[in-house]
C-alpha cells in the first residue's frame, strides 16, 4: 500500500471533486498516472481527541490493507472520517468502506 504524503496531492485529490459519503466516511477519488493506488487517510477537525483520530485512521489503514487487491489500479483515493466514525467499530467502518467503493464501481470486476 501506498500512501500518499504530500499536502499538494491531497489538495488535488479534494479539488477533483469526485467523491462520495456515508454517514462513517468520505471517500475521494482522483484518476492518476500510475499503474498502481495511492491511498490517504484523514480525519474530521470535529474529532476532538488525537486518540479518537489516530484510532480511526489506523482501523482504515487496516480496512484498505485487507481489501486493496480487490480494487481497481490507477486511482489516487483519500478517506476521511467523519464524526460519527468515533462510535463506530472496526466492522462497520469495513462495511461503509466497501459499500462506498461498489458504488464507485473501484471493485475488479463491476463495470
Amino acid at each position: 500500500m501506498i500512501i500518499i504524503k504530500k499536502n499538494n496531492d491531497y489538495k488535488s485529490v479534494y479539488n477533483c471533486n469526485n467523491s462520495i459519503s456515508d454517514h462513517n466516511l468520505v471517500l475521494f477519488i482522483k484518476k492518476n498516472d500510475y499503474n498502481y493506488n495511492r491511498f490517504g487517510f484523514t480525519s474530521a477537525k470535529k474529532i476532538k481527541k488525537a486518540v479518537h483520530r489516530n484510532i480511526i485512521r489506523r482501523r482504515l489503514k487496516e480496512i484498505v490493507r485487507a481489501n486493496e487487491y480487490n480494487l481497481k489500479k490507477g486511482y489516487d483515493i483519500v478517506l476521511m472520517a467523519r464524526v460519527n466514525a468515533v462510535d463506530s467499530d472496526y466492522k462497520n467502518l469495513k462495511s461503509s468502506f466497501i459499500k462506498l467503493v461498489k458504488r464507485k464501481k473501484l471493485i475488479k470486476g463491476i463495470q
